[in-house]
């Protein structure tokens, strides 16, 4: 009888520590999802706060190359204005050009300058 309740103690002891080993483990894989979804959320902040930066940047970024293709057309306004005012000062001028052109050809002293003469007075070196 004796032996009978030292066994039966014994085995009571048995399951209670197997109970408080259970709980132990139980809290511990408790305490680990939590540790896991707690760490997850800090993830999805840090990714939502690097996307954020990188998506500002990125904007930056776009705007600086809207700028620069902005700068680049108004360039290409203004060499085209530019060729145009340059082409139509030709037009007017072409004529008037082209007859200064003939007239000094065909106007040309037939006497000889005056420092090949020798005659180096007045002249301006």
């Amino acid at each position: 009888l004796r032996f009978a309740r030292i066994m039966e103690e014994s085995v009571k002891k048995l399951l209670d520590a197997e109970k408080k080993a259970n709980e132990i483990v139980e809290r511990a894989m408790s305490d680990k999802q939590n540790k896991m979804v707690e760490a997850k959320m800090e993830a999805e902040k840090e990714i939502s706060r690097y996307k954020d930066e990188q998506e500002a940047e990125f904007e930056i970024e776009k705007e600086e190359q809207h700028r620069k293709i902005n700068d680049l057309s108004h360039l290409d306004e203004e060499v085209a204005e530019e060729i145009k005012i340059i082409k139509e000062e030709y037009e007017t001028n072409k004529k008037e050009v082209i007859k200064f052109l003939l007239d000094s050809i065909k106007n040309v002293p037939l006497q000889p300058p005056r420092g090949l003469k020798g005659d180096f007075e007045g002249l301006e070196i």
